[in-house]
């Protein structure tokens, strides 16, 4: 071992954040003027936090935020900053209404877990015993509500029904669930994959357990006692009407489909009291969402795939600095960025959301100036000693298995999108993983790296003496080791060349023929050699056909304002994946013809070569159909 570093070691850092409060940092006084606080404590923190909103608002495109503080069982600060992307008036932070993405799970696990709290549901058994709404993939192993709130059921990312770009085509929660199944590809507890469809399931089992909807159920036991008047579950905020929602309507580039996973609607203010709920036990002063073991069971840890490393909560991601514990989600878009952190040993609680572009970035560069003023750390200067044991096995490449297994043609567009993990051993032993941005680490003991600032860690799974997969603090998903001819730089080198070979028969064959008949009389070409190019041209033409016929069907469907092909395909487009089929029925007629010429001689030795070349080329593009999943809708 080549460094020791206790994961839990209280440091230093826990005391400055104590120290901050003590001195006033973060104030407990109330956003009202007629609080009684000292008024130089909420100046501070509210010059604070005015400089580094108006600072992201300046580097960034967003145009305005909300930022809601709650310390001490009382709202520090909440104020909003800047313009409205939708109709160019002020945000504030009680009546401007806020996209929340993906921290509606923080409500929806709330409300599961209401359920547990009342005896109505166990956490541990399997949800299909309650769901009766919907049906979820079959798998050996029974999934449970713990799953789901963890995110560790084994299911790939669906990569359609999660969003619409049209009112119009948005569905019932139960239909949007039970269309286009993800499937299960872990076993459920083995591996964390981040997925709206868990929060989804969710829901549905919360409506189903209560016999009513989930849009009703979080109104009535957590919005209602709460007085979060200006928060919903429904596709457009309830408070807005006329020329300000129709404003909103037009500005959304989409719908969130799945609303327990991304489709709360909520504002400053009223986030500011579910904060204030979950880090005083389930309370507020208006109510009581939850008890305080419900609360505390909760905020504990369910699951992670190491000691060493940070898990997940019920619903909420556990982080720690130094020795303080963080729970947070956060949640983003194209035209909004949310956080959201609670510190419960400090009783200190964070929101921020941001409108615009680059909004992820300033909603997450915000909330870490946050906590580096108020939870400081004391970051360690971690070297290594040597290479780490088994370095070799742990350089290359790495992909989100709910990516990387995944079944459906979306498979192409989520790898792209997210990239790969890189790993490399420098030099001085330092391992390095490159995700678009690098982190340094160092082995602290066999197959575990602490981050060199000692503030993350990451861990390579093994199975017998494989390396099977790494899991991080900061990653969503775990990712499993990927080989050459999987990476997408190597696939695409391999499509390129593989078609400019095809289409060298493809195209080169008939334009030869025609230049033959426009030379001389026709010549007879009847018989095998004639059937042979026939059946390799063909093969290319249905391939390719394919892939135009998809690009035709994006952009008519773009051009209609219709639901994408990856979100919700169109009746009949499953028909296009005829097309590859026959492609590849054709290519195996091919393959007897190379057998053919080549047994009785037919062409010349430059033919058969080049023949037997387009051949292979085509194996090559069906393999690449195959693996991306391009044989099925």
């Amino acid at each position: 071992m080549s460094t020791t570093l206790n994961r839990r070691r209280f440091l230093a850092g826990s005391a400055g954040a104590g120290a901050a409060l003590a001195t006033g940092s973060v104030p407990g006084c109330a956003q009202s003027t007629d609080s009684d606080s000292d008024p130089a404590d909420h100046d501070d923190l509210e010059a604070f936090v005015d400089d580094a909103i108006e600072s992201e608002l300046a580097e960034t495109d967003a145009s305005g935020a909300v930022v809601s503080v709650v310390h001490d069982g009382s709202v520090a600060l909440a104020k909003g900053y800047g313009e409205t992307t939708f109709d160019g008036t002020d945000v504030t932070a009680t009546e401007t209404p806020v996209q929340t993405g993906s921290i509606s799970k923080l409500v929806t696990f709330t409300a599961a877990m209401q359920l547990v709290d009342r005896g109505e549901i166990d956490p541990r058994s399997d949800v299909t015993d309650s769901l009766e709404s919907v049906s979820i993939p079959d798998a050996e192993d029974p999934l449970t509500l713990a799953h789901l709130a963890t995110h560790t059921p084994g299911f790939e990312i669906r990569s359609r029904n999660d969003t619409v770009g049209d009112l119009a085509h948005r569905q019932s929660l139960s239909t949007s669930i039970s269309t286009y199944r993800p499937a299960r590809v872990r076993p459920p507890g083995e591996l964390m994959g981040y997925t709206n469809y868990a929060a989804a399931v969710t829901g549905q089992l919360v409506a189903d357990v209560d016999g009513s909807s989930f849009e009703e159920y979080a109104q009535r036991e957590i919005f209602a006692p709460l007085e979060m008047d200006r928060s919903t579950f429904a596709p457009v905020p309830d408070h807005l009407d006329g020329d300000g929602r129709d404003a909103l309507v037009d500005a959304l580039p989409w719908h969130s489909n799945v609303p327990p996973a991304s489709g709360l609607w909520s504002t400053g203010a009223d986030m500011a009291q579910f904060m204030l709920a979950h880090l005083q036990a389930g309370r507020t002063d208006a109510g009581r969402v939850l008890s305080r073991e419900a609360t505390e069971k909760m905020h504990s840890q369910w699951f992670s795939p190491h000691d060493e490393l940070d898990g997940m909560a019920f619903g909420f991601f556990e982080r720690t600095r130094d020795d303080v514990r963080l729970l947070s989600h956060g949640g983003s878009g194209p035209s909004y960025g949310s956080q959201l952190v609670l510190i419960p040993e400090l009783e200190l609680g964070l929101f921020v959301s941001f409108q615009g572009s680059q909004t992820g970035t300033a909603a997450g560069s915000f909330k870490d100036e946050f906590l580096d003023r108020y939870v400081p750390t004391t970051d360690a200067a971690l070297t290594p000693d040597g290479r780490p044991e088994r370095a070799d096995e742990l350089e290359g490449s790495y992909r989100p298995f709910p990516i990387h297994e995944h079944t459906t043609y979306g498979k192409l567009l989520l790898s792209a999108y997210t990239g790969d993990v890189e790993v490399r051993i420098e030099d001085d032993g330092t391992l390095v993983t490159d995700t678009g941005s690098t982190s340094r680490w160092v082995e602290i003991e066999p197959l575990v790296f602490r981050r060199v600032d000692g503030q993350r860690t990451l861990v390579f799974h093994e199975e017998g003496s494989d390396v099977t997969a790494l899991s991080s603090d900061g990653m969503p998903w775990a990712s499993v080791p990927i080989t050459r001819l999987d990476d997408l730089s190597v696939q695409a080198g391999l499509a390129l060349g593989a078609s400019l070979v095809v289409l060298s028969g493809s195209l080169g064959w008939p334009l030869a023929a025609a230049v033959r008949r426009y030379r001389g009389p026709p010549q007879s070409r009847s018989g095998s050699p004639r059937r042979a190019r026939l059946a390799a041209g063909g093969a290319g033409g249905l391939l390719f056909g394919f892939v135009v016929a998809v690009v035709v069907a994006f952009a008519l469907v773009s051009a209609l304002d219709a639901p994408s092909l990856l979100q919700r395909p169109p009746r009949g487009f499953g028909l296009l994946f005829v097309l590859p089929i026959a492609g590849a029925a054709a290519t195996l007629v091919a393959v007897g013809y190379v057998v053919q010429a080549w047994l009785e001689g037919f062409w010349s030795l430059t033919v058969r070569v080049h023949y037997t070349a387009v051949v292979c080329a085509l194996v090559v593009l069906l393999w690449l159909f195959r693996y991306w999943n391009l044989f099925w809708p």
